[in-house]
């Protein structure tokens, strides 16, 4: 659809292939092909970044109870990251996972091996007119024309009389011969040929199908990656309020219990960070088995920033996208070949009766023979030539095989509706999702501007900052300003990539490879970014 610069697509590919071969060491080199992170002009890869890490916690201290309430919550413990990675991710971009998938994932190879033999099948078919070959006995019929043959008794002759006859034949020779029904010879390779167009059809559904798999569950690891760099801000946040509230208890601003909902929110979140590790590390797990590396590999986004992404530019109308997705899809191609076939079928099989069975055979060498010994030399040529017409079963038999290939074409055009009514439904769904999710937008912004305003002013009201008169502590307000700012986030997130996965599902549904949308993606202007910025 699109014009692509191949020359600067290589050159990026071959130079950033060092870093994620570097990352899977050497003896991966023997395991699975080389990966390699590509900056691509593609809007939503820019530069390889990491999450920011927290900076872990003071040792926990046992505070002293108090009069003014329950005891006083303990800091949080600290996460175990010795525990929760145990290898070095290496990053991976968009373009460079669709272009691995198409050399390396075993399930488009396997349907490349099917589709080549459905060439050979049809090449086979294309060759029975050629006649058979064969030197030495006769393969068709071994009592005529045998190498060598003896017998030792009587025969009965054409009166009735037995006679003993003891003789011997040798035979040396070669021959050719045709032995086919004309019906197949006419009508299989217009059979095999429609059979082949439907196979590499086929072949293209499952490209397209694993790179769309392969698109989805990048942004689904972007969307892992995303979730965990705003809980590290909001994990963040936590620990600055429980700061905040332990201060107060100390001072006696603040109730204990103020503390400890504090700490039990910084808990929370850690244990919300570990388990969007475990996601993260199950979704990486997916990409690497599609992309054929190693089971073992951390692979992460080689840049964690978030873009609303559009591949399908905005069409006159509906029906438009509908209709070029019924010309494109390789799946319809697929079963209109099929349709083919199975009409060239049936007329063959009504034709069948009335196109005879040729057999024609030449047999030549050098025969010896006779009485008891060999004892008669000489050249010997035979030439055997018949045509038959043949009803099998009265007839019947031919009758019903006829219906049941008509029966076979008739499913075969329904399966042809089916299809187009499963194209339309795809591409409808498609393209109003993603205009669902692009008109989410502009609110996902705002209630993230919203939250950011309220934690930014309930932080500094609630434990009185910035204020001249006497502190006054209200931890219970920034807790749910700091909760709702997190909740804003997630939404905004899931919205941007609910976006990005109805375009690429928009893309394939109109029948084009995932592989080709990226040199056409236009990045959408957002005001506000979609992840927080990086902490210091």
């Amino acid at each position: 659809m699109c014009d692509r610069r191949t020359p600067v697509l290589l050159r990026r590919i071959l130079a950033g292939g060092a870093c994620l071969l570097g990352a899977l060491g050497p003896q991966a080199l023997a395991q699975s092909p080389p990966t390699a992170v590509v900056n691509m002009p593609a809007p939503m890869i820019r530069s390889p970044k990491r999450l920011p890490e927290l900076a872990p916690p003071a040792p926990p201290a046992k505070p002293a109870p108090t009069d003014a309430g329950p005891e006083q919550a303990p800091p949080p413990q600290q996460l175990p990251q010795a525990e929760v990675a145990s290898t070095t991710p290496a990053p991976i971009d968009l373009p460079y996972a669709l272009h691995l998938v198409n050399a390396s994932n075993p399930t488009i190879a396997v349907a490349r091996e099917r589709m080549e033999q459905a060439y050979e099948r049809q090449r086979q078919a294309g060759v029975l007119w050629l006649p058979n070959l064969w030197l030495g006995g006769n393969p068709n019929n071994p009592t005529t024309l045998a190498m060598f043959y003896h017998h030792d008794g009587y025969l009965q002759s054409s009166t009735g009389a037995n006679v003993k006859v003891d003789k011997n034949a040798l035979f040396l020779g070669a021959g050719a011969g045709l032995n086919f029904e004309l019906a197949d010879a006419f009508f299989a390779p217009l059979v095999a040929r429609r059979l082949t167009e439907a196979e590499a059809a086929r072949a293209q559904v499952v490209t397209n199908d694993i790179q769309l798999d392969v698109a989805l569950t990048y942004l689904d690891l972007l969307r892992a990656y995303g979730a965990l760099a705003i809980n590290a801000e909001t994990l963040a946040n936590g620990e600055a309020m429980y700061k905040m509230a332990q201060s107060g208890v100390k001072n006696g601003l603040a109730k204990p219990a103020d503390a400890n909902r504090a700490s039990a929110e910084v808990e929370f979140r850690r244990q919300e960070r570990l388990l969007l590790q475990g996601q993260a590390a199950a979704v990486s797990a997916r990409l690497a088995q599609l992309l054929l590396l190693p089971a073992t590999i951390d692979l992460e986004p080689a840049d964690q920033a978030v873009l609303p992404i559009t591949l399908v530019p905005d069409a006159p109308s509906l029906d438009d996208l509908v209709a070029t997705g019924l010309m494109n899809r390789p799946e319809l191609a697929a079963d209109r070949a099929l349709v083919a076939a199975a009409l060239a079928s049936w007329r063959g099989s009504r034709w069948r009766p009335l196109i005879p069975s040729l057999q024609v055979t030449y047999y030549g060498g050098d025969y010896a023979g006779g009485t008891p010994g060999l004892g008669t030399y000489s050249g010997r040529d035979d030439v055997y030539a018949q045509a038959v017409w043949q009803l099998q079963n009265f007839g019947l038999h031919d009758l019903y095989v006829a219906r049941e290939n008509r029966s076979r074409y008739r499913e075969a055009t329904l399966h042809v509706a089916e299809t187009t009514a499963e194209i339309g439904a795809e591409v409808t769904a498609a393209a109003k999702l993603s205009i669902t999710y692009e008109r989410t937008l502009p609110n996902g912004q705002e209630g993230v501007r919203q939250a950011e305003l309220t934690w930014q002013r309930l932080y500094a009201s609630s434990f009185g900052l910035g204020s001249e008169k006497a502190p006054v502590f209200q931890p219970l307000e920034a807790l749910i300003a700091e909760q709702q700012l997190n909740q804003s986030r997630l939404e905004y997130l899931d919205d941007v990539i609910g976006y990005d996965r109805q375009q690429f599902r928009l893309y394939w549904a109109m029948g084009q490879p995932p592989e080709k949308s990226l040199p056409c993606a236009v990045g959408k202007p957002v005001e506000q970014s979609v992840l927080p910025p990086p902490r210091p």
